[in-house]
């Protein structure tokens, strides 16, 4: 082993297992970029064997014996061969780039890098027998030929192929990959030509291109990183707009079924009592305004400002019905949000769909608790009841208000309605709201 063998094959040893880790890292899933990924991942396993072959090229230069001749000769031969066919994997990954972005990649220029590679393996080939671009004297040291030089034209004219394909497809390059490739192109260009001119060992273009390689797959990490960044933001955005347009239309629905049960009421007491039907007219009209102001704000309201709109509606129940519906209110905390008109659904279904049913009236309590983990309203009734296990059935009919509920609920603030009724037995409905800096309201 001739001296500086050992510092250049720990090199090439720490290059080629970084390289095999590289390879088996990069993501090979369905994404867009599959075919890129494949061909990048190809490139380093390829520098890996590379790196073999000169890691054993340079242990056993020097070394004396037959077996130390025979290893030297294939160590070479398949570095050289490798070197070449590494050029057409990097073909095959700047192929893929540019299909991936949109562009169409010239059959001519495939073509023609294959010829360059069958030029070089064909001039390899014969080198085993005329000696003339490297050869080994009797103790098993490697030489360059007198035809090395001419044997490289081949390899620096498909560098060049490869620079000329990068500024033809720049358009369909990202910055971010056209930076990557052109220090993949210049390292080892640079080392060809120091090697070329100090004579410096071959190892240098193998490591160059080896770092290359490592910038490569840096800069693949980072726009991998980019990307699922970016992913990330349209996903949440799609889930904004896709959750909005979901409470758009759980709103078309719960709307009109709020107007029309209060314009009932007003019209009932236009005919018995007209003053008391223009202070219904007040309590409707501040109902409305708060629920259009909410409506505006897409954003979750103060438990505060939800009892005040169950209190307008509750009052103007209260007129219609009078002593046949008892109401009882207990508030224990009042420092979170609930999605506006959640609580409210409620109250109007235990009226309508619990009291209003039965001839004797009934009562409706409402309770704002909390307990360690979350915030609870609970709205209960002793009217009529229902089979509570018809809110399983999906048919958009049955119970849609409850539904709707549950719906904005979850999709407003991660939290969920839960409903006990059985017939005759009344009903009883709670709304959990998890404790939480996004649920809380603050006391300022």
């Amino acid at each position: 082993m001739l001296p500086g063998s050992v510092g250049i094959g720990a090199l090439e040893l720490w290059g080629s297992l970084f390289c095999l880790i590289a390879a088996f890292s990069i993501d090979r899933g369905k994404t867009v970029e599959k075919r890129e990924n494949i061909q990048l991942g190809y490139l380093l396993l390829m520098n890996t064997i590379i790196l073999v072959f000169d890691m054993f090229a340079v242990t056993y230069n020097g070394e004396p014996g037959n077996v130390s001749r025979v290893i030297l000769r294939v160590a070479n031969f398949g570095l050289f061969l490798t070197l070449y066919l590494l050029e057409i994997y990097f073909l095959a990954y700047l192929k893929a780039v540019i299909v991936n972005n949109g562009g169409k990649f010239s059959v001519s220029f495939k073509y023609l890098g294959i010829l360059l590679m069958v030029i070089s393996i064909v001039i390899l080939v014969f080198d085993q027998y005329t000696h003339r671009i490297y050869y080994f004297d009797k103790d098993n040291i490697y030489h360059r030929g007198e035809s090395y030089v001419l044997a490289l034209i081949p390899v620096f004219a498909c560098f060049a192929l490869i620079l000329f394909i990068v500024f033809y497809y720049r358009k369909y390059i990202s910055r971010l990959q056209f930076f990557a490739l052109l220090v993949y192109l210049s390292f080892p260009v640079c080392s060809a030509v120091v090697m070329v001119v100090t004579g410096e060992v071959s190892s240098i273009i193998n490591i160059s291109i080896t770092i290359s390689l490592m910038l490569m797959y840096l800069f693949y990490e980072i726009e991998k990183n980019q990307r699922m960044l970016k992913q990330a933001e349209d996903l949440v955005e799609y889930e904004r707009v896709n959750n909005q347009f979901k409470n758009y239309m759980l709103w078309t629905q719960i709307q009109p079924h709020f107007i029309y049960n209060n314009l009932n009421v007003i019209q009932f007491l236009c005919r018995k009592d007209p003053e008391l039907a223009s202070e219904a007219v007040v309590h409707l009209s501040t109902f409305l305004r708060s629920y259009i102001d909410a409506y505006d704000m897409d954003v979750c309201i103060p438990i505060t400002e939800e009892m005040e709109i169950i209190n307008h509606y509750l009052y103007m129940q209260k007129l219609r019905y009078g002593d046949r519906l008892e109401v009882e209110i207990a508030v224990s905390c009042e420092n979170f949000s609930v999605p506006p008109l959640s609580i409210e659904t409620l109250v109007e279904n235990a009226v309508r769909h619990g009291v209003a049913k039965k001839s004797e009236g009934g009562r409706v309590s409402i309770r704002v608790y909390e307990n360690e983990d979350e915030y609870l309203t609970k709205v209960e009734d002793n009217g009529v009841g229902f089979d509570s296990r018809e809110l399983e059935k999906d048919d958009g009919r049955n119970h849609v208000g409850l539904k709707n509920t549950n719906s904005r609920l979850k999709f407003m603030i991660n939290g969920y309605l839960e409903v006990e009724s059985q017939v005759g037995m009344g009903c009883r409905a709670i709304v959990h709201v998890p404790k939480g800096k996004k649920n809380e309201v603050s006391d300022s």
